[in-house]
């Protein structure tokens, strides 16, 4: 856990007037005191945004304690990795440790304390991005303003699902090359919104029968759109508006009638499409790259990679046959 975003720090300090500043900046306006007066700041910070998410690293080093202003346009999702914090909800108290994640809900009123121990994983969620693929992910309106349980045991089949997720994306986001590139960021990011809302509980009624049933039919019109438009940015969203259904419905029915996932199809689709054009091309005219990237790839090392894997040789040694 010691290596997570290692290279994305951000500050290092001791003063609190300016760990107060900078820390305000890239969550909300707060004000920080120390508990122990005779302790010293040792602050660190690391941090790495996309569009929607915000993912944090963040340890004081003292025993303090944070009275921030409420949270408008995002939630905050937090994983003590050594140490506690303990967070305080009007009258009611919350202690957090490794073995529990916290979220704190936009509006709402709170303080918290940190142990001098303290090392915690955090992630800034986008209000709008995440009601809006609630939408689009269930097929219906909120309620009811969206909000989450304070604590999230991580431990048991559901807790550990959930820190698993967040484990590979923050290893992802420290050391991987899949957030360098748009259209792979934008769907680990869903991944992220549907793993959080199938897994930590909220206050939105959902019936498990509540998606509509996708039929074989719009399974078919659902691929043909796929083999017709896989050179362009494909997301689960813009397939399942395209059939008339919702992203969980599309799930459901590719994983009924296809055996794989809607994303999972639009990568076999492109490979199958690549394989052709490698096999087809002039290798004085045409390189790998070109035809990775009009094929609908955005990251060519991941491609070269999925390509020996289904096909057992590089795609290199396909354009030169």
């Amino acid at each position: 856990m010691q290596h997570l975003l290692r290279q994305y720090g951000q500050l290092h300090s001791t003063d609190l007037e300016h760990v107060q500043q900078h820390i305000g900046q890239v969550l909300c306006p707060h004000h920080l005191r120390l508990t122990q007066p005779h302790q010293l700041l040792n602050t660190e910070l690391y941090y790495r945004a996309s569009e929607q998410l915000g993912f944090g690293r963040l340890r004081y080093g003292a025993n303090v304690s944070i009275h921030p202003e409420p949270l408008l346009d995002f939630y905050l999702l937090q994983i003590p990795i050594n140490g506690h914090e303990r967070i305080t909800l009007l009258h009611d108290q919350f202690d957090s440790d490794s073995q529990s994640a916290s979220m704190i809900n936009p509006a709402d009123e709170f303080n918290m304390e940190h142990s001098s121990q303290a090392d915690k994983l955090f992630i800034r969620i986008c209000k709008s991005s995440l009601e809006l693929f609630f939408e689009q992910y269930y097929q219906r309106p909120l309620q009811s303003p969206l909000r989450f349980t304070v604590l999230q045991p991580l431990h048991g089949q559901t807790g550990a699902s959930l820190w698993n997720v967040m484990q590979w994306l923050f290893t992802e986001i420290s050391q991987g090359m899949l957030f360098d590139h748009l259209n792979s960021t934008k769907r680990l990011e869903e991944t992220f919104f549907a793993t959080l809302l199938d897994l930590w509980q909220h206050n939105q009624r959902l019936m498990p029968s509540h998606y509509t049933a996708v039929t074989p039919h719009s399974i078919r019109k659902a691929k043909a759109f796929i083999e017709e438009h896989y050179s362009q940015a494909l997301t689960v969203e813009r397939i399942a508006a395209t059939v008339g259904v919702s992203s969980r419905s599309l799930y459901a029915g590719f994983k009924d009638y296809v055996g794989q996932s809607p994303m999972q199809f639009v990568k076999q689709i492109r490979l199958e499409r690549a394989r052709t054009l490698l096999l087809k091309a002039d290798p004085a005219k045409n390189t790998v790259t070109q035809i990775a990237f009009s094929c609908g790839f955005s990251h060519l090392g991941q491609f070269a990679i999925d390509y020996q894997q289904r096909y057992a040789e590089r795609p290199s040694a396909t354009l030169l046959q």
